[in-house]
């Protein structure tokens, strides 16, 4: 949530604590008994307020994690509507790792999210010292416009074999801008061939598979980068390597 809208919530908080403090204010005295003056009830919130200051605060944080409960219910439900199968259709994902994996995970990311750059070195770990965990991944590319291109080539280059994986940690490890050069630069120092990669980018089923995940995550309400799914319990934000060890660990056991 932003504090725009946390605040407007706030706001709207604070209208029903003036009623109540109207009506305190008028059985005390501090205005006078009749019809409600809308004027003398916002000079006592108002005052109130300023002499309370910790009640907005309260209040804003209150709102907040009702709407994280809220969000938290929308992506459950999606998810359990959906099922975790469409985690792993290739139109959307990159799947490595054995098919009977008894633990699944899988992110969505964008190569220029500093959170999902942050969980780099756990998704590395993960996958090196656990080769019977299956790891979707899932282009999630809404920040920038060297995110979509950057997904792009990710895609293109699932048509090499074995080089995507590389290619993603690769992009993952970069800081700063992300243009169409850059991108192939790295591609080659992980061994692609860069000519069929940049047409391979602008192949229609290319475009079509980062449109797909794109729509996967908004049916799922993945509003936010990196956003994990192991087996069927969704995390959001960053992991390091314990955490997600850990979460992994949890679901195997």
């Amino acid at each position: 949530m932003d504090v725009k809208n946390t605040l407007k919530m706030a706001v709207g908080g604070v209208a029903l604590f003036a009623l109540g403090a109207g009506i305190t204010a008028a059985a005390t005295g501090m205005i006078s008994v009749g019809p409600p003056n809308r004027a003398q009830i916002e000079t006592v919130v108002h005052d109130y307020l300023v002499s309370h200051p910790e009640i907005l605060v309260e209040v804003s944080q209150r709102l907040d994690n009702q709407q994280a409960v809220t969000e938290d219910k929308a992506r459950t439900d999606a998810l359990f509507n959906i099922g975790t199968k469409a985690l792993l259709d290739p139109k959307v994902a990159y799947v490595a790792g054995p098919a009977n994996a008894k633990v699944t995970v899988a992110e969505f990311f964008d190569y220029r999210c500093p959170h999902c750059k942050a969980s780099m070195a756990a998704m590395r770990h993960l996958i090196d010292g656990n080769p019977n965990v299956r790891v979707a991944f899932i282009e999630r590319p809404i920040l920038t416009a060297d995110s979509m291109v950057a997904a792009q080539a990710a895609v293109a280059a699932r048509r090499q074999g074995d080089k995507y994986v590389p290619f993603h940690f690769a992009l993952m490890a970069t800081n700063g801008e992300l243009p169409k050069d850059r991108i192939l630069d790295i591609a080659k120092s992980v061994g692609l061939d860069t000519a069929k990669l940049e047409k391979d980018m602008t192949d229609p089923e290319v475009l079509a598979s980062v449109k797909a995940s794109n729509e996967l995550a908004n049916k799922l309400h993945f509003n936010g980068t990196p956003t994990f799914v192991i087996n069927d319990k969704i995390i959001v934000g960053e992991l390091n390597e314990q955490q997600l060890q850990e979460l992994a660990g949890q679901i195997k056991g």
